[in-house]
């Protein structure tokens, strides 16, 4: 019985994984992440400078019309950031080669503070 227990408050602590990741390794394929209240659809095209790299993004929550951002990836660049309506995820945009990685992080709601 004592093992049942344990098994229970085992069971009722773990934390489900917090992230969403893929790894994109041709041009014009995709794949959409599903984090923090965001859906987050990317894909990559040749540039003559690199790969041009296409988030299209929108709100899970009300009826918001999506909205995109693009950026200009050399090999060995990697860029982080937040996105409005996710505040508490962590967007990570990485290219090695010929592939890039993209990473969508949940890490809590923080507070900046003196």
């Amino acid at each position: 019985m004592k093992f049942a227990y344990t098994l229970a408050a085992l069971a009722l602590t773990a934390s489900p994984v917090l992230a969403d990741e893929m790894t994109l390794s041709a041009p014009m394929s995709s794949a959409t992440l599903h984090e923090g209240g965001l859906d987050m659809n990317v894909y990559f095209v040749e540039a003559e400078n690199g790969y041009e790299v296409v988030g299209t993004y929108t709100s899970r929550v009300g009826a918001y019309a999506p909205a995109r951002i693009q950026m200009l990836m050399q090999d060995g660049d990697s860029v982080a950031f937040g996105m409005p309506g996710a505040q508490d995820v962590l967007y990570s945009f990485e290219r090695t080669g010929e592939a890039l990685h993209v990473t969508a992080e949940n890490t809590g709601l923080q507070f900046a503070s003196n």
